[in-house]
Formats: structure tokens, C-alpha cells, sequence
């Protein structure tokens, strides 16, 4: 049996920021969802008793500035008072709006609810925000509500100090260190976020150790991997299993194979890296050129040594090795050595000469 609640949003009231990187719509929404699962529930129950129940369409109005949480406690008698309105629907017994006694939400079987049928009904942590106040209120709600959902199945060192969105999964026996943002995002189970850490938007696999003071966006990350600290990743990032993506670090828009490593230092942009992949400190991938960023490919098993500028487009095949300190601009083909470099000069005495000059002028000018 489907059932599923209409979201209505009423142009009314103030605008708020984001809580917890959601909007208080986005926020009713997930609620909604939740809501509509648990009639679901109840019909089906009814179902099996043999009882056939006719499902209405259902409205839930919210205004903009309304909280209304998906907590397990405002769902059950949410539930339990949408049910009880679909019943009263199909024994003839009239129609009614159920209004919350905050007026946050309105619940109605018509598109326009009238207020002369109305019943008000009272659930708990619904809201209209029409201050500051309320909205931090809303916030440190909305924070413990999910803090104390997650702190069933995972670990979080420092609750107060941990955000997570509504709508983020965290798996199994993972483990969340303070001062983190987790919003809009999957973690894998067994996996450790360490402190400092905002991870938006992504998917994070089992078992990923993410250091310190990372900055991740729109990023999925495979199993075993180990990011950070102080590394950042941009959207459309994908990083194989048992990759390691190091100390200040940035990608954006690439894809980075299995077991592959960006130690330190480095940018990687518009890049397809492959598997087994050695990216020395201080490489970047340079890719654009004022006009349009180009693309690099890097192949497998691939060594780039450390300061090295590959400039864009540019395709380095597999087994290929890159010089240190090299500005390559052209295509370097399977299991080649590029290397690019003005020759070294040793001048004898050259230090030593400069000093005499500097003592003899500082010499005549102290004569003056």
C-alpha cells in the first residue's frame, strides 16, 4: 500500500539560515517522509486485518519559518492524528484540518484548508521562528535530536560539539570527534572523523580515517582510504579504496585510483589518476590556461616527483616516471623518465668572493 503526504509551503513568515545545513523546509520535508512511512504502517496493518481502508490525498502545510522536527515522539502522535483523520474520512464523519497548536503545520485532506473545520492538536518541539532566539532553540534541538539517533549505533566523542544534518547517514560503530559539520552526507561504518572536520554533500566508506581540519565537499571516498590533515576536497571527487590523500592537499573535479597517494602539498584538478599512482610534494596539475580548464590523465603505477608542473592537457601513460622539480608540457609516453631542468652550475669561491665585495664597500664607507 503507497501513501505519501503532499508538502505544501506557505509563503509566510520570516526567512531563517540554514539549521544544520538544511532549510526549515528541507527539514519538514524529511519529517513529512517520516510521517508518511509510519501511516503507512498503520494502513497496512489495517490491511491485513481485512480491513479496507480508501486513502485520501493528504496535505501537509508548513510556513517558511516553521520548525517542525522529525522527532520519534512529534512523529508517533503526528501519525496517530493523520490516521485518525483518514478513519473519520472513511466512516462519513466529515472532514477536518488539524492545525498544531503552535500553528507551525497544518494537516488537511483539501488543498486549502478552511479555518472554520478545523480541531487543534497538540505535538511536541513544533515551532514558528520569530527570533534569534527561536532559531538557536531550533538549532540545539535539532542537534540533539540526531546526536541522540546516531549515538545509538555510533560513537561520538564530544555530542555538543558534533553537527549532523537530519538528512546524513553515519554507519555502524564509526566514530565522530568534536567541532565536526557532517551535512547532507553518508559515513561509512568503522570509519573515524577526527576533529575539526566539515564534510558536505559526500559519501565516506568504510573504514576511512579522515585527520583533522579537512574540508570536504561532493566527494566520494571508497573504503580505507585516509585523508587529511588539513586537506580539502571540491565537488565531483572520486578517491579509490586504500588511497591516501595528505597534508594540505586539494582536488577538484578528479578521479583518483586505488592505493594511489597525494602526499603534500599539492593541487590536482580536471585529473584521471589510476591505481598505485605517486604524487610527490608540491605537484600541480595545471589546468587552466585563461580560458578553459583542460584535462590531465595519469596512468598506472606512475611516479611524479616531488615540485613538478604538469601542465594541461596532458596524458602520462602507465609506469611512466617524472624528474623532480619538472615543467612537463608535453605527453610522456608508457614507462618513460620526463625530465626537465636547466643544468646545474657549480661556481667555486662564489660565496666567498661576494663577501670580500660587500667588506670592501662597507669598508670605503666607513672611510667617508
Amino acid at each position: 500500500m503507497s501513501f505519501e503526504m503532499k508538502v505544501v509551503l506557505i509563503e509566510e513568515g520570516e526567512d531563517f539560515p540554514d539549521i544544520i545545513g538544511l532549510s526549515l523546509p528541507d527539514i519538514a520535508k524529511i519529517t513529512a517522509e517520516k510521517l508518511s512511512n509510519k501511516v503507512k504502517k498503520f494502513l497496512e496493518a489495517e490491511s491485513e486485518r481485512g480491513i479496507n481502508i480508501e486513502v485520501p490525498e493528504v496535505f501537509f502545510f508548513v510556513f517558511k519559518d516553521s520548525f517542525v522536527p522529525p522527532h520519534t515522539d512529534f512523529v508517533d502522535e503526528c501519525a496517530k492524528a493523520i490516521f485518525s483523520l483518514i478513519l473519520r474520512k472513511n466512516l462519513g464523519r466529515g472532514e477536518l484540518s488539524l492545525w498544531s497548536e503552535s500553528e507551525s503545520f497544518i494537516i488537511s485532506l483539501h488543498p486549502e484548508p478552511k479555518k472554520d473545520k478545523k480541531e487543534v492538536f497538540r505535538v511536541p518541539f513544533s515551532f514558528r521562528l520569530k527570533t534569534k532566539s527561536d532559531w538557536t532553540r531550533a538549532f540545539h534541538i535539532s542537534k540533539k535530536i540526531k546526536n541522540d539517533e546516531v549515538s545509538q549505533i555510533a560513537f561520538l566523542v564530544s555530542p555538543d560539539e558534533t553537527f549532523i544534518s537530519f538528512d546524513s547517514q553515519i554507519g555502524k560503530n564509526a566514530v565522530i570527534f568534536g567541532d565536526t559539520f557532517i551535512i547532507s552526507s553518508f559515513i561509512g561504518e568503522s570509519s573515524v572523523i577526527y576533529p575539526g572536520n566539515h564534510i558536505m554533500k559526500s559519501r565516506i566508506g568504510k573504514g576511512v580515517r579522515v585527520l583533522p581540519y579537512c574540508y570536504i565537499e561532493g566527494a566520494e571516498i571508497e573504503e580505507d582510504v585516509q585523508v587529511g590533515p588539513f586537506a580539502r576536497m571540491r565537488p565531483q571527487v572520486f578517491v579509490g579504496r586504500g588511497a591516501k590523500i595528505g597534508n594540505f592537499a586539494e582536488i577538484k573535479n578528479s578521479q583518483i585510483g586505488e592505493n594511489s597517494k597525494i602526499q603534500h602539498f599539492s593541487y590536482v584538478g580536471d585529473t584521471k589518476i589510476g591505481e598505485n599512482v605517486n604524487i610527490g610534494a608540491g605537484t600541480v596539475t595545471c589546468n587552466w590556461d585563461g580560458l578553459k580548464k583542460n584535462p590531465t590523465e595519469i596512468g598506472n603505477f606512475v611516479f611524479i616527483g616531488s615540485g613538478s608542473m604538469l601542465v594541461a592537457p596532458l596524458k602520462i601513460g602507465d609506469y611512466a616516471y617524472v624528474g623532480a622539480g619538472s615543467t612537463i608540457t608535453k605527453d610522456v609516453p608508457p614507462y618513460a623518465l620526463a625530465i626537465e631542468r636547466s643544468e646545474q652550475k657549480i661556481i667555486p669561491d662564489w660565496r666567498k668572493r661576494k663577501l670580500e665585495k660587500e667588506q670592501k664597500l662597507e669598508n670605503e664607507k666607513n672611510q667617508k
